[in-house]
């Protein structure tokens, strides 16, 4: 009984409480970002779109005025295989937010893209990044592509999409979900465009692995024929018609993360009995909480919503199999079970990342020990926190939740920011 209430309560949170301000994206969350999209153009060369995405948080802002300024320079120096510079491009990015929470809110991205034309041969694509505040500069490792093999091809790279409109005036503009060409894993629904060169297809067979489980195998007919290229529309990359590309055949699979875990994907395109080809590609947790990354210690926290006994048992089989017996145990608490994302999962992780931090106090491993710690943990941000001080001149922290009503009274007895709960 225990346990069902407390899951009830964090569900119930979900669904009433803000975003968190102030909460920092995951470790897990990668620096940088970026993806070469090769598109071939109507005249035998080629576009090279080199998109790229950072979270606000990887990037150092100033005060300026009132508001808070960033910068993000990206140099991009196209060589051969003798190494002779063939083309390069610079893009400064600048970023002005109003106020400082914003700068680590998460979710909040800075996007761009440079853009070369190429003839067909095998080229290095090198990049360095550099922080226009900070003015740190980081040299990434040399991507190669190799154009010559895609005149005989019959597709083009697919790209993940966002499923929400674009707000851009422009027909068939699709928003690109720009995660290095990665699938996020999300509970946010992406799809993907499939391109054919062929435009005579008009219906294609895709199947998909993830994991070594086969999640999806199925006729897909649903397809716009336009050629594609990349502009950015407001602060979101799109892609859209380009009449410099050769005409696509753009085949969309609708939804195409809501079954995939973290890991390994393969995406097979067949048309009759031939297979076109197959990709490979990961699925990345963008925001995966940190709390999450060691299984065994994901297994112990459940402590504060469920029995030693329950944790004991999951803790008992192998620890190659502490994954899958985690998700086990909250995929019977899932409010969405129809995807593999667990909202309720990563809420209660969420929560226990952010404890760790903001209720550290002298003499604590982590605030996740602390009595606030805890409360935060079971119950959430609360509606209201009231600061006092006693008759003995110690701090006293009131939280206040509405739905349920419960209030929690904290006292500083030391004066060294550990608070022990004296109410409830």
């Amino acid at each position: 009984m225990k346990t069902f209430l407390l899951i009830f309560l964090l569900f119930l949170s979900i669904l009433t409480a803000q975003p968190q301000r102030g909460e920092r994206i995951s470790v897990a969350q990668q620096l940088f970002q970026s993806e070469t999209i090769i598109i071939p153009k109507s005249t035998n060369n080629f576009n090279l779109y080199y998109t790229y995405k950072i979270p606000y948080n990887r990037l150092v802002f100033e005060r300026d005025n009132g508001n808070y300024s960033a910068g993000l320079r990206v140099l991009v120096e196209i060589e051969d295989q003798q190494s002779n510079l063939i083309d390069r491009d610079i893009k400064d990015t600048e970023l002005i937010v109003n106020n400082f929470e914003a700068t680590n809110e998460r979710g909040f991205f800075l996007q761009d893209y440079l853009k070369f034309e190429l003839t067909g041969d095998k080229y290095f694509v090198k990049t360095t990044i550099t922080d226009l505040n900070s003015q740190n500069e980081l040299k990434l490792e040399p991507a190669k592509i190799e154009l010559t093999k895609i005149p005989d091809e019959k597709i083009l790279h697919p790209l993940v999409i966002e499923t929400k409109d674009t707000e851009c005036e422009i027909e068939n503009a699709f928003k690109l979900a720009n995660f290095g060409g990665n699938v996020p894993f999300s509970p946010n629904a992406y799809n993907l465009i499939i391109p054919l060169i062929d435009t005579s297809v008009q219906t294609i067979n895709v199947s998909i692995i993830n994991n070594e489980d086969t999640l999806l195998s199925s006729t897909i007919t649903e397809l716009y024929e336009f050629p594609i290229g990349i502009s950015k529309c407001n602060s979101n990359l799109v892609v859209q018609q380009d009449d410099e590309s050769i005409e696509t055949i753009n085949f969309v699979v609708r939804n195409v993360n809501e079954k995939l875990r973290e890991g390994r994907v393969k995406l097979t395109v067949i048309h009759g009995e031939e297979i076109i080809k197959e990709f490979n590609s990961e699925v990345i947790w963008i925001d995966k909480p940190f709390s999450l990354r060691d299984p065994a210690m994901a297994i112990e926290l459940l402590k504060y919503i469920t029995a030693d006994s329950v944790i004991s048992r999951l803790l008992s089989v192998d620890e190659l199999d502490y994954p899958r017996v985690l998700h086990e145990y909250w995929n019977g608490f899932d409010p969405t079970p129809e995807t593999s994302y667990n909202q309720l999962m990563t809420e209660y992780y969420r929560r226990i990342d952010y404890a760790a931090k903001e209720f550290r106090g002298l003499g604590k491993e982590n605030g996740v020990k602390t009595d606030r710690g805890m409360i935060y943990i079971r119950f959430g941000k609360p509606e209201d926190v009231e600061r006092s001080s006693n008759n003995q001149g110690q701090v006293v922290e009131t939280w206040t939740y509405k739905n349920p009503e419960r209030k929690f009274v904290f006292v500083d007895k030391r004066g060294i920011g550990n608070f022990t709960l004296i109410d409830n």
